[in-house]
């Protein structure tokens, strides 16, 4: 069985399970740093906004040995829990839609991989930042559950009639007021994290752990509130008053999309073994859509510019 025809099996199941109800269409879009992915789309008999479920990774487990009684019990109660906000309207998104006025205060931007994502960037608005691409999207709900999005394509821009600068200007000086940048030791993040656990046969682990953080590693953590914290590299004066605290230049690893690491560029550090360590926890650590880059960047106190210090592979 091919993913196709998996998807045709997993979409009649499912319709069978939820009845005349729900109304379920095949779909694949671009997914970040992947080509398209495959799935369906979900939605309410008389609604015209709905859920996209992706089915690669369920067809990899299906794959595996995955039980498919048991993965469209999964699929269906994700399905059932969902809840599309009662503000999500199809005028609500028209509106949005057409409207650069009614959208601005919702639009954030994130930044994505630039080459590895050369396909999905020919479809959307996008300002190249080193070996990255900054890329838009307006906000349509966030919970703790998660955010709904709608990523600003070229059809989008048109019906707006702005450009790609205009969009950029107004972004950061949204999020700079909206979405300021945090900046947080490591150290006193991974404390925080230890001291909460409550599992008891954890606690040793935990503790050996805790002990190493007293030692200060020098490395700090900087994002926003946003989801797409790598995106704070953008904006905000954290890294130049880092720079000044420290005295030093900043070398800048891209943790993921979520967020960057600081540390000083004293001259301590080699630079193959930095360069080893970020394609590392990329390949073993972090999900391939939340990866950003394997290079390093590298913040110059006296310009207050960023630039590549150590271009990595592709990822």
């Amino acid at each position: 069985m091919n993913l196709q025809e998996f998807i045709k099996i997993v979409k009649d199941m499912l319709q069978e399970r939820l009845g005349g109800e729900y109304m379920i269409s095949e779909y694949s879009a671009p997914k970040n740093n992947k080509p398209s992915l495959s799935g369906m789309v979900i939605q309410m008999s008389y609604s015209d906004v709905g859920m996209a479920v992706y089915l690669d990774d369920v067809f990899e487990e299906y794959q595996a040995g995955g039980d498919l009684d048991g993965i469209i019990d999964a699929l269906f109660e994700k399905i059932k829990k969902a809840e599309i906000p009662d503000k999500i309207s199809t005028d609500f998104l028209k509106e949005l839609m057409g409207s650069y006025e009614a959208a601005r205060p919702a639009i954030y931007c994130k930044l994505v991989n630039q080459k590895a994502n050369l396909k999905m960037l020919e479809k959307v608005p996008y300002i190249p930042f080193l070996d990255l691409a900054i890329i838009f999207y307006i906000e349509i709900d966030k919970t703790e559950e998660g955010q709904m999005g709608i990523t600003i394509n070229n059809r989008i821009m048109e019906s707006w009639g702005i450009d790609s600068q205009q969009l950029y200007q107004d972004t950061m000086y949204h999020m700079e007021k909206c979405a300021p940048q945090r900046l947080e030791n490591l150290n006193d993040i991974m404390r925080e994290l230890f001291k909460n656990t409550e599992e008891d046969e954890e606690q040793e682990l935990f503790q050996m752990l805790f002990m190493k953080c007293e030692e200060d590693i020098g490395l700090y953590c900087l994002n926003n509130s946003t989801g797409f914290g790598a995106a704070s590299l953008l904006y905000g004066d954290c890294i130049k008053k880092f720079s000044e605290k420290i005295n030093s230049d900043v070398l800048i690893l891209p943790s993921s999309i979520h967020e960057v690491l600081l540390m000083a560029d004293d001259g301590s550090r080699d630079k193959d073994e930095l360069l080893d360590m970020v394609k590392s926890v990329n390949q073993n650590e972090v999900p391939r859509e939340e990866m950003l880059s394997n290079s390093i960047y590298r913040y110059d106190r006296m310009t207050k510019k960023i630039s590549i210090a150590y271009q990595g592979e592709d990822l």
